[in-house]
């Protein structure tokens, strides 16, 4: 009996031990739990403080993987880095599926010339302006044209927009990327992509904006009058001797961690620069390799030393301009880019331009 009841004690006791360490143990899981689930967010809020981040979101259409990954596209849940300075990224482009794509664009005809214009859902107006002046692909020219806006993903309902527009007019491409700031290098690089994989034989492409003033026919002249058409060819607004921005505070802020030298390479602003298309295959094998960066025209510039090719200045400084030409009709009849033109202007100044043709 004495026994019995000393069984029946150890029994209880081990029993309520035993519940100690359960508990013990869901505790500390528990506390686990919620230590992991606050550094995610913390990690999130991070990538939300500094727009560049975004392009780290496990969530959020990733193609990024870092230096050491053993391939392409890893997702990156365990990278940590401290704000502002940021690990070395590289792009891979092939990771961002199509949404909307024109695969047979250049299926029936080889065109001169390809423009690809960075744009996002609000610019209705600014495309519809483009559509009818400079980049309509009837323009008299003697020269193919073939115009592309160029889209990611963004969250303003701005989708059904786009496809109703891609319907009507056949000039729209959308990879599934955030459509941020710092996220144009992306799109920059699914141009060239595009034009590589769709439109090989082309002989020259465009890049540039929404807001942009181009003479398009002026451009033409230029490109025709070389013959035969060039290859390695790069020109554009010339930036030579740039520093990068070292102030946390500026828009255009480089960490030495992503890029260590004193002065940029040669490149073109991004407002508006033209290549032989030949280059754009080039410029894609150079984009993965790499440190990504925000700077587009700057990343640009960088893949064009990385593949030994120099920029070829313009014949003339007054071709292109990143900043806004005062207008006048003989003026914008001999230059090439103009920028920080509203639609109503762009409007105004292609027709003013062209009815003053004798007069120039």
């Amino acid at each position: 009996m004495a026994l019995h009841k000393k069984l029946i004690i150890c029994s209880k006791k081990t029993l309520f031990v035993l519940c100690i360490y359960v508990f013990a143990s869901l505790s500390l899981l528990m506390i686990y739990l919620f230590y992991i689930q606050g550094h995610r967010n913390i990690y999130a809020n991070q990538m939300e403080d500094i727009e560049q981040t975004t392009l780290l979101k496990v969530t959020q259409r990733l193609g990024l993987f870092k230096e050491d990954d053993q391939g392409p596209g890893k997702l990156m849940e365990s990278v940590s880095f401290d704000i502002p300075d940021l690990p070395s990224i590289y792009l891979n482009i092939n990771i961002f599926p199509y949404i909307i794509n024109e695969p047979d664009k250049c299926r029936e005809n080889n065109p001169f010339l390809i423009i690809f214009i960075l744009t996002i859902g609000d610019d209705v107006e600014k495309r519809d302006a483009i559509r009818n002046t400079w980049a309509n692909e009837a323009i008299d020219t003697g020269g193919s044209i073939i115009r592309l806006f160029l889209f990611g993903v963004d969250d303003t309902g701005k989708q059904e927009v786009i496809l109703n527009e891609s319907q009507k007019y056949h000039d729209i491409i959308q990879k599934d990327f955030r459509e941020t700031y710092r996220n144009l290098t992306i799109k920059t690089i699914m141009g060239m992509e595009w034009v590589s994989t769709y439109c090989p034989h082309a002989n020259y492409v465009m890049k540039t904006d929404t807001d942009m003033f181009v003479n398009t026919e002026h451009l033409l002249n230029l490109l025709q009058s070389y013959l035969p058409p060039k290859h390695n060819f790069f020109t554009g607004f010339l930036m030579k001797d740039n520093h990068p921005h070292r102030h946390k505070e500026s828009k255009w802020y480089m960490p030495p961690s992503l890029y260590a030298e004193d002065f940029y390479p040669d490149f073109c602003s991004g407002t508006g620069y033209v290549f032989s298309a030949d280059l754009a295959p080039k410029i894609l094998n150079s984009s993965s390799k790499i440190k990504y960066m925000y700077l587009e025209d700057v990343f640009v510039g960088i893949c064009l030393k990385r593949e030994g090719v120099d920029i070829t200045p313009p014949p003339t400084n007054s071709l292109f301009h990143n900043y806004k030409v005062p207008f006048s009709p003989c003026g914008y009849r001999n230059l090439i880019t103009s920028h920080g033109i509203t639609p109503s202007e762009l409007v105004e100044y292609w027709k003013k331009v062209h009815d003053n043709k004798e007069n120039c």
